[in-house]
C-alpha cells in the first residue's frame, strides 16, 4: 500500500502583500510538519509501511506546482504522479477551502485512491465534510496516530467495520462514525516522529513535540477543547531523545517546542530546563505560554537552558473583553511579563485579538494600546489577530448571526479563481466558519486589522512615534484604513482588498503623516526613508526571506584581499546609497522603544547590497567610502584617482585625514566584501 501525506498550503502574508497580491511562488511557508511525521513514525512501527511525505508548500516554492488559474489541476497531477493508494492531507480552517479542492481534483485523476483528512479543522467539521463531499473517504478526528493505523489496516483488509476515532465512508456509500477515541496515556510510548523522511532548509527552525493540551478554558479558542483539555507532556528524557535525533540528522537548529502551553506545569518545566542544563545539551528553543503561569524565577531558569523567545497570548487590552472570554488576567499583569521577559534575554511574542463578539470602541482602543506597548517593550513580532469563530470554540454556539464579507488574505491564484474561491467560503458556513464573523457596527472598521501588524513592525519606529502623535495606535490604524480605502477605490482594486495595502504604500501613508505633524522628531523622517528604500530592494530580491532591518550591519575595515595601486576599480553589487543627516542605527533594528533610544548627530552612510543568495544587506559605511561608492557610479578609477576625488569630497571633514595604508585597507575590505571589483581590461 502506497500512502501519501501532505501539508497543507501555508501562505506568508507579508509576503503576499510586499508583491501587492500577485500570483508569486515566493510567498508560501514551508516548514517541519510534526503532527505529519509522527503519523508516519506511529504507521511505520504498527504496520510496517513508511507513507511517504509530500510537501506541497516546498512544491510550489521550486515550481514544480504553480500557483494560478491550474493551481488545483497541477496539484492533483503532481500527486497522483506517484500513484498512492491512499491520500492524507493535514487541515487547517484557513486553507480549507484548498485542500478540499486539491482532493476533488485528485479524485477525478486517480479515482481509486482513498482520500483522507485529518487534524483540528476537519476534526471539528468532519460529519458536515463527509455529508458535502462524496470524494472524502474519511476524517481521522483528534489524536490520529492510533486511529489513522488501523483504518489503513481496514482498507488492506476491506474491513467496513466502524473504528474509534475516525468518521469513514460505508462500503454503500454511507456515512460510519466510530466515535471518539481514546487519548494516549503516556506520549513518550508514541514513537519519535520521523524526523529523517524530512529535510529542513539551511536555516529552518524545526518543531519538535514536547506535549498536547491545555487545562484553560477561554471561550474563543478550539485548541484545548481538540485535546479535551488534558494537558500531557513527555518526560525530559524523551524530549532529550528527540532532540539528539535532530540534531543527528539536521546538525545545530534552532527548535520551536510545540505545545499549547508548555508552562501550564511548572515543576515540569523546571525538571526540563535542568535536564538541558545537568547534561550539557545546549539548545535554542521557542515555546508558547500563559503570563500567569511564568514569573521571574521560571523564566530565568528557562533562559539558561536556551531558551531564546516565548509567544504569549495576551488576547486583549480590555479587562471587560479578558473577564468575557474567561481569561482572567489584567493587561497590566500581562505587559510586565512581556518586560521582564525581555530583560532576562528571552524576546517575547505577543497576540491580541480585535473584534470580540462584544467589542466597541473603548476596549478596542484599549487592545491597541496593549499592542502599541507591547511594541515598545520590544516584543517582537507583536500580532492583531481578528476574531475567528472557530467550531470547537465554547462561544461558537452563542453566535447567532454570522456574515462572510470575503475581506481576507488568501492564497493569490489569481483575479477569476480568487472571486470563485471567496464565493465559495461565502455559500457554506459549517465547512469555512473562521472566514465568518459576528455582526457588529465595527466590522468594517476591521476589516484590515489581520494585516496591519505586519505593516507596523516593518516600519517600527515612525509607526509608534506617529500613533503617539495622533492620539493612540487605534486613530493611526482608522487613518490609515480611510486612506488605504481611497487609494484602492481610485486604483480599482477589488472590494475584498479594500482595507488592505503594501508596506511601500503605508510608507506613503506615514510620510504624508510625517509631513504634516509639526512636533514628531527630524530623524523619524530619516527612519522612515531608510525603511521605504529597504522594502524596494525587497522587491527584487530572489530570496524567500524579506528584506528586514534585522539585516543591519556595520562595515569593518581590514580585507584580505590585495588590490594594487593602479588597478582598476570598478562599482560592485551596490544597489542603492543613502546619506543621512541622523545616526538613526540604534533604530534600525527592532530594540525596545520604552527608553530614551533616540537618535544621535550623524552623518550616517548606508549602502544596500544583494549576496549571492538573492538576500539584501543593509550596511553602514564611513564617509570616504560613500564617496568612493560615488566616484564609482558611471566610471572606473584607480585607488590614486579614488583618493584625489576623496580631497575634493563634500563628505570629508577638515579632521579626515588622508592615510594611504587605511585607503588600501578599506578597498580591499570592500572588494572582499563585494561592494567593488577590479575592472579587468578584456571588460573595457
Amino acid at each position: 500500500m502506497r500512502v501519501l501525506l501532505s501539508t497543507s498550503p501555508h501562505v506568508r502574508h507579508p509576503a503576499v502583500l510586499q508583491h501587492e497580491f500577485s500570483v508569486e511562488q515566493q510567498v508560501m511557508y514551508n516548514f517541519a510538519p510534526v503532527g505529519l511525521l509522527a503519523l508516519i513514525a506511529s504507521t511505520r512501527e504498527s504496520l510496517g509501511i513508511t507513507p511517504e511525505l509530500f510537501d506541497l508548500n516546498r512544491r510550489i516554492l521550486d515550481g514544480s506546482i504553480h500557483l494560478g488559474s491550474e493551481f488545483y489541476a497541477e496539484a492533483a497531477q503532481v500527486v497522483c504522479a506517484s500513484r498512492p493508494d491512499v491520500l492524507g492531507f493535514m487541515t487547517e480552517c484557513d486553507s480549507y477551502h484548498h485542500v478540499l479542492q486539491i482532493l476533488e481534483a485528485v479524485n477525478k485523476v486517480l479515482p481509486s485512491c482513498r482520500l483522507v483528512l485529518g487534524g483540528p479543522h476537519a476534526t471539528a467539521v468532519a460529519r458536515a465534510t463527509m455529508e458535502r463531499k462524496r470524494f472524502v473517504d474519511a476524517v481521522v478526528m483528534g489524536e490520529g496516530e492510533r486511529s489513522f493505523a488501523q483504518l489503513l489496516q481496514a482498507y488492506s483488509e476491506e474491513d467496513w467495520s466502524s473504528i474509534a476515532g475516525v468518521v469513514r465512508r460505508a462500503a454503500d456509500g454511507g456515512i460510519l462514525d466510530g466515535g471518539s477515541v481514546a487519548l494516549v496515556n503516556s506520549l513518550d510510548e508514541l514513537p519519535i516522529p520521523a524526523y529523517d523522511c524530512y529535510q529542513p532548509e539551511p536555516d529552518e527552525e524545526i518543531f519538535l513535540e514536547v506535549g498536547r493540551g491545555c487545562p484553560f478554558r477561554c471561550t474563543f479558542c478550539s485548541t484545548a477543547p481538540f485535546w479535551r483539555r488534558r494537558h500531557r507532556v513527555k518526560t525530559p528524557q524523551r524530549i532529550l531523545a528527540e532532540i539528539a535525533v535532530v540534531r543527528k540528522l539536521y546538525g545545530e537548529r534552532r527548535l520551536h517546542f510545540t505545545h499549547d502551553l508548555l508552562t501550564a506545569d511548572r515543576h515540569w518545566v523546571a525538571a526540563l530546563c535542568k535536564s538541558f542544563i545537568d547534561s550539557g545539551t545546549q539548545v535554542r528553543w521557542t515555546c508558547s505560554a500563559r503570563t500567569d503561569t511564568v514569573d521571574d524565577e521560571l523564566m530565568e531558569l528557562m533562559a539558561r537552558a536556551g531558551c531564546n523567545a516565548i509567544y504569549f497570548g495576551i488576547e486583549s487590552g480590555s479587562k471587560r473583553i479578558l473577564a468575557e472570554i474567561d481569561k482572567q488576567i489584567s493587561p497590566e499583569s500581562s505587559l510586565s511579563v512581556l518586560r521582564s521577559c525581555r530583560l532576562r534575554g528571552i524576546t517575547p511574542n505577543a497576540g491580541f485579538i480585535a473584534g470580540f463578539p462584544t467589542e466597541d470602541w473603548d476596549s478596542l482602543h484599549d487592545t491597541f494600546d496593549g499592542f502599541s506597548r507591547a511594541l515598545e517593550i520590544g516584543c517582537r513580532p507583536t500580532h492583531i489577530f481578528g476574531f475567528c469563530p472557530f467550531h470547537q470554540s465554547s462561544v461558537f454556539g452563542e453566535l447567532d448571526t454570522l456574515e462572510s464579507d470575503g475581506h481576507y488574505l488568501d492564497l493569490p491564484l489569481g483575479p477569476e479563481l480568487d472571486e470563485a474561491n471567496r464565493t465559495l467560503v461565502a455559500s457554506d458556513s459549517d465547512l469555512f466558519g473562521s472566514y465568518f464573523h459576528p455582526r457588529s457596527d465595527l466590522r468594517p472598521w476591521l476589516k484590515g486589522v489581520d494585516e496591519f501588524s505586519c505593516l507596523v513592525d516593518a516600519t517600527l519606529v515612525p509607526s509608534l512615534r506617529l500613533a503617539k502623535s495622533e492620539g493612540g495606535m487605534l486613530n493611526l490604524y482608522r487613518k490609515w484604513i480611510t486612506w488605504i480605502d481611497k487609494q484602492n477605490v481610485k486604483s480599482g482594486a477589488p472590494i475584498w482588498r479594500q482595507h488592505y495595502g503594501s508596506p511601500l504604500q503605508f510608507c506613503l501613508f506615514l510620510g504624508e503623516l510625517l509631513r504634516a505633524s509639526n512636533h514628531i522628531e527630524p530623524y523619524v523622517d530619516e527612519v522612515l526613508e531608510v525603511i521605504r528604500i529597504n522594502m524596494e530592494m525587497a522587491t527584487i530580491s530572489t530570496a524567500r526571506v524579506p528584506t528586514t532591518m534585522a539585516g543591519f550591519r556595520s562595515f569593518s575595515a581590514g580585507g584580505h584581499v590585495e588590490i594594487g595601486w593602479n588597478d582598476r576599480v570598478a562599482a560592485g553589487s551596490v544597489l542603492a546609497r543613502l546619506r543621512l543627516e541622523w545616526d538613526v542605527s540604534q533604530l534600525l533594528g527592532g530594540v525596545p522603544l520604552d527608553g530614551n533610544t533616540s537618535a544621535a548627530a550623524g552623518p550616517l552612510y548606508l549602502v544596500w547590497q544583494a549576496d549571492s543568495r538573492g538576500q539584501i544587506r543593509l550596511i553602514s559605511v564611513d564617509a570616504f567610502l560613500f564617496s568612493t561608492l560615488e566616484s564609482l557610479d558611471h566610471e572606473v578609477h584607480t585607488p590614486a584617482e579614488l583618493m584625489v576625488n576623496w580631497l575634493e569630497s563634500p563628505h570629508r571633514a577638515p579632521s579626515n585625514c588622508v592615510d594611504f595604508a587605511q585607503v588600501m585597507s578599506q578597498l580591499a575590505q570592500a572588494r572582499e566584501t563585494g561592494l567593488i571589483s577590479l575592472y579587468a581590461d578584456e571588460n573595457r
